[in-house]
């Protein structure tokens, strides 16, 4: 995707699966369920958390529906949001969010300070409430009285120029991202909600004989259509 933005007239600011420029960590292709700070020191706690929850998570189908691009421009594959993708990120946040201690982020993965979304009243009410209940506005959260913002994707590539947008015809099936995701992880981020630093992967708990003959025993390790590199579900910090 990067390769075919570049040729249209724009180059991304990543590649999936290359290193982030400057930076050195690749960019782990991955679906975000929460995003949170913490100070260095805090990191463990954080990956300690996700392995014992890790542990008592089932793996996930995941199903490619459509291709859509954010407002920035970037493109992104998203998933058929099932029942099971919204219980997975409400136990992530159960177990995670406390950890945050109250604190914003400094920027989105578009580089706009959280504290200005926060306090411009042009923003839509229901991402202001998240991101100050939740400090991440991408939740699904209904159960709580709230809307429901989670939309699980992959975002594939994010053009230097906001205002290109890269035809997204004659690109492979959105299904062809379809497979069965069992890993959860932390990573740590850098610009354009990148996951450049692994901190820790962890597999899910086990799953059916016959779920993984279904899906060929995939792993979330495998390459996706065009050679994308297939996304590991995972939690970005």
């Amino acid at each position: 995707m990067a390769e075919k933005m570049r040729a249209g007239g724009s180059a991304s600011h990543f590649q999936l699966g290359k290193p982030f420029p400057g930076k050195g960590g690749d960019c782990e292709p991955h679906v975000s369920l929460f995003m949170l700070t913490v100070t260095d020191a805090e990191v463990n706690g954080v990956v300690r958390v996700v392995e014992l929850l890790a542990a008592t998570l089932p793996a996930l189908d995941a199903e490619g529906v459509e291709y859509r691009h954010n407002p920035h421009g970037a493109v992104e594959v998203y998933f058929t949001k099932s029942s099971a993708w919204c219980d997975l990120q409400r136990a992530v946040i159960r177990s995670v969010e406390p950890l945050r201690r109250g604190r914003l982020r400094e920027v989105d993965p578009s580089g706009t300070r959280i504290r200005n979304l926060v306090g411009d009243a042009s923003q839509e009410d229901s991402r202001r409430q998240q991101l100050v209940r939740y400090g991440y506005d991408e939740v699904a959260d209904e159960e709580n009285g709230g809307q429901d913002r989670f939309n699980p994707h992959v975002t594939l590539a994010w053009p230097r120029d906001h205002d290109h947008r890269v035809a997204l015809d004659g690109l492979p099936a959105p299904r062809s991202f379809s497979g069965l995701l069992m890993e959860l992880a932390v990573f740590g981020m850098s610009s354009y909600g990148t996951c450049t630093k692994n901190y820790g992967v962890f597999s899910l708990s086990s799953i059916s004989h016959a779920a993984r003959c279904a899906h060929g025993a995939q792993s979330t390790r495998t390459t996706g259509p065009e050679a994308e590199p297939w996304p590991r579900r995972m939690l970005c910090e």
